[in-house]
């Protein structure tokens, strides 16, 4: 991620709106499996989903290191974005139900907060290896994917499934049919806080893929490119770590709050800012990012059924792709068409009401207080 955008301009040859398109095919792929693969995980096991994704991603990651085209890379996105799906709502899935097997269902958000925190601080620290990387020689860094996920292949095999009660493999249709009403007309609590995690998660995913792309234009050196992902993905882990904390002593509805604060201030930063280190407002998104997760999934996981965890888990991502599938082309022309900083404020200024609009429907519906 440090240096994929500046990968995808210089070694690939595309423009932002080619990169937008891009990941809008990886979104395709994770749009058109990513609900299938949650609701599978639920009846064939988490830790079955698991090795296929690890597998899935070795492959992937291989496919990206010889990739010379767009043609290319979009076939490395595709394989890779099957492989995620399969992980997404699935590795999360069983760490609540091994938390709930274990009597410590009401610890979910600390351990959330601990996952994201050692996930981000490794994610950082390996950014400032891959800018080394892609200065020594371009192609390395997606060597290094396939062996990380080598890694997590072995992990995985040594996985223990928690007892739980399996949904059942027929009437899948049906099945279906009843968590999408569940969702989109039975439940205003789970749908409300379906709206706001995908509101606040998309306010801190658009600009990951143009701030390397916006420092670069300021004046930042290329080298300086790991550590600016290392900053960001560490200010997600911090604010992973002492979400719940703070969500105790402020109540979930300051933090929110807090959160939209930190949103409106990042895109205003970074739409009228043009120094050198402007790119360092984008920190307050990716602080955002980590305070918000782990204490308001809490909530969403205490609002959907054992039997159909990683499936819920899995709608609820597939809402967030087929949303970013609808509008990152079209902020990426814009970005084309007339630079960064005027899309960024406008995009602080949507955010702001749709962030306003999400805390209001918790509110109302007393999942926050």
């Amino acid at each position: 991620m440090a240096i994929i955008s500046v990968f995808y301009t210089r070694d690939i040859g595309m423009s932002v709106q080619e990169i937008m398109w891009l990941q809008g095919s990886f979104g395709l792929a994770m749009l058109l499996l990513e609900f299938p693969s949650g609701y599978l995980a639920d009846r064939i096991g988490y830790k079955r989903s698991l090795l296929i994704a690890c597998f899935t991603q070795v492959v992937g990651w291989g496919l990206y290191a010889i990739a010379n085209t767009f043609f290319q890379v979009v076939v490395a996105e595709l394989v890779l974005g099957g492989g995620l799906a399969l992980v997404s709502g699935t590795d999360v899935a069983l760490l609540y139900e091994s938390l709930k097997e274990t009597d410590q269902e009401e610890h979910y958000a600390k351990w959330s907060g601990r996952m994201k925190f050692w996930g981000q601080l490794g994610e950082g620290s390996a950014a400032i290896v891959a800018g080394f990387l892609y200065a020594f020689a371009n192609r390395s860094p997606f060597f290094v994917e396939m062996v990380v996920w080598g890694v997590a292949l072995f992990v995985a095999a040594r996985l223990v499934e928690p007892s739980r009660h399996r949904p059942p493999t027929t009437d899948n249709w049906a099945q279906i049919k009843n968590m999408l009403k569940h969702v989109l007309k039975d439940s205003p609590p789970l749908r409300a806080l379906f709206y706001t995690i995908i509101v606040l998660g998309m306010a801190s995913f658009i600009p990951v893929w143009t701030i390397q792309l916006y420092a670069l234009e300021s004046g930042l050196e290329e080298s300086w490119l790991g550590p600016l992902w290392a900053v960001a993905n560490y200010m997600v882990a911090f604010g992973a770590l002492f979400s719940h904390r703070l969500s105790k002593r402020w109540g979930a509805k300051r933090l929110l709050l807090v959160c939209l604060f930190l949103v409106m201030a990042g895109y205003v930063g970074l739409g009228l800012t043009h120094a050198l280190f402007g790119f360092a407002f984008y920190y307050a998104l990716t602080l955002m990012r980590g305070m918000f997760g782990p204490v308001l999934q809490h909530e969403e996981q205490r609002l959907i059924t054992s039997a159909d965890r990683a499936g819920f888990l899995s709608l609820r991502s597939l809402f967030f792709r087929g949303s970013f599938l609808v509008i990152a082309p079209f902020i990426g022309l814009l970005i084309d068409g007339n630079g960064q900083h005027p899309v960024m404020l406008g995009l602080g200024l949507l955010f702001g009401i749709l962030i306003t609009i999400g805390v209001m429907k918790l509110t109302k519906n007393r999942v926050i207080c």
